[in-house]
């Protein structure tokens, strides 16, 4: 089974190329705070604020985001600003 591919709106595409990192671009673009994000996904401000800045939680963090966002699980590991952790 092959997943469908995800397509970006353009306007995340060029936060994106312009520096934002992806899941503050995603989640500027469609009108979500920080806070939001955060109790949606159950999550602390502090969390989403560091896997914003490229800090490298466990993907099971990631995906509550992606799921806070509307996206599909596992989005943020196909579309990667995000660096592998060291």
């Amino acid at each position: 089974m092959t997943a469908t591919p995800f397509a970006l709106p353009e306007a995340v595409l060029t936060a994106i190329s312009a520096g934002t990192p992806v899941i503050r671009a995603y989640r500027e673009h469609l009108g979500y705070s920080i806070d939001d994000i955060a109790v949606t996904s159950g999550l602390t401000v502090e969390e989403v604020e560091l896997i914003e800045s490229g800090y490298r939680f466990e993907k099971g963090y990631r995906d509550r985001i992606a799921r806070a966002l509307g996206l599909p699980e596992g989005i943020f590991d196909e579309i990667s600003d995000i660096p592998n952790a060291a």
